[in-house]
């Protein structure tokens, strides 16, 4: 006996991927900012802050760069 999934089964578990890739890419762009790739607060008027921090995932010392025309944050390794 073959089992029938639904279409509107099929539809909502696609549905349900494509927005989990979509938050995982914008969510790992927000957080990484535009550095030297040529994008964001880098390629503009950015300015270091007084933020330092240690980044969870490397473990590098990263400072917080703000670009005042964008309101853009910029994170770059220290």
């Amino acid at each position: 006996m073959t089992t029938v999934v639904p279409l509107v089964e099929v539809l909502v578990i696609a549905g349900v991927v494509v927005l989990i890739v979509v938050g995982v890419v914008v969510g790992r762009e927000r957080y990484r900012g535009g550095g030297a790739g040529g994008r964001g607060p880098a390629a503009g008027g950015a300015r270091p802050t007084a933020e330092i921090f240690i980044d969870p995932e490397t473990g590098r010392r990263m400072r917080v760069w703000f670009d005042d025309r964008t309101g853009q944050r910029d994170y770059r390794p220290e």
